[in-house]
């Protein structure tokens, strides 16, 4: 698999924590998963790996245009049935970041989600956590405070920059 590069919306600490309900059902069913250590983020675009330099950039600009954001989530998703994801509501503020870093960007990527990846495994074992994700949740709801430019895979983080408080 080639090397990219994403920018994500990692969530404050409190959304983490109350996002690690679903790594505990993993865990509990018996499953590991392919998903990466990466803290719990939406992510926003994927990028060539020739781009990192003027992402970088983008991210300095990202901190001096925007402020935390509020995020709440609507359901489940997946991509495929080996990616189950959690579906960011979109409110306007999200809309301008996503935008923002799409328009800024040099990527010609367009069929791209937001989304916060909670499991990547063989379809047979996403259909059987599914209902016990479904179960389990709660609405959940945070910040984010921070956003991230990492290459994947595997998983290396080049930088982060925290979003200042409303």
């Amino acid at each position: 698999m080639d090397k990219y590069l994403c920018i994500i919306a990692e969530l404050d600490e409190e959304t983490q924590n109350a996002l690690k309900i679903y790594k505990e059902i993993i865990k509990e069913n018996g499953f590991i998963g392919k998903q990466t250590d990466v803290p719990y983020h939406i992510t926003l675009n994927s990028y060539s790996v020739e781009h990192e330099y003027f992402l970088k950039e983008l991210l300095e600009k990202i901190k001096a245009e925007y402020r935390q954001i509020n995020v709440v989530y609507s359901g489940f998703g997946l991509f495929g049935l080996n990616v189950l994801y959690l579906n960011p509501t979109m409110n306007m503020k999200l809309i301008e970041l996503y935008n923002f870093a799409k328009e800024k960007s040099k990527s010609n990527y367009d069929a791209f989600s937001a989304h916060t990846t909670l499991f990547i495994d063989e379809p047979d074992n996403v259909l059987k956590i599914l209902p016990r994700f479904v179960e389990k949740s709660k609405k959940t709801a945070g910040n984010i405070k921070y956003i991230s430019l990492y290459e994947f895979f595997p998983a290396r983080l080049i930088k982060r920059i925290m979003l200042l408080e409303n």
